[in-house]
């Protein structure tokens, strides 16, 4: 087993952080997996600091979702071609997931379901009893 050193430790946290990628991470650190796993079963401190990581990441993916679906990405508009110029394009989609996610009480999908029951005129036997 690769001992975890406290550089390779602070790479590895970095990476993860950066890419949300665990394999990437301990490639950047030159570790395996199995030792990163190992040591976060084991120490409270590294496991602790391996999901801040995870929560950063997450947030750096909540900021692009943010930009791409408020700002937009330029995609490019080509002729015969040739490249002619760019057009903005907009995510519907990412700014739906995220106002469900931020504002769920108001952006959820709503269903509606009533459900009755009537019963006439019907006679129910229960097995080992008398009907």
């Amino acid at each position: 087993m690769t001992e975890l050193t406290a550089k390779k430790r602070e790479a590895f946290i970095l990476a993860l952080a950066v890419t949300g990628n665990v394999s990437a991470a301990c490639k950047k650190a030159k570790v395996s997996r199995q030792t990163v796993y190992l040591y976060k079963r084991e120490d409270p401190a590294f496991a602790a600091a391996w999901d801040e990581a995870e929560a950063i990441y997450v947030e750096l993916l909540e900021a692009e979702a943010d930009r791409r679906a408020a700002k937009g990405t330029l995609k490019p508009v080509f002729y015969k071609g040739a490249k002619v110029g760019t057009v903005r394009e907009y995510s519907d989609t990412l700014l739906m997931f995220r106002l469900k996610a931020l504002r769920p009480d108001k952006y959820r999908e709503r269903t509606d379901v009533q459900h009755s029951v009537g019963v006439i005129g019907i006679d129910f036997i229960m097995p080992g009893g008398d009907s």
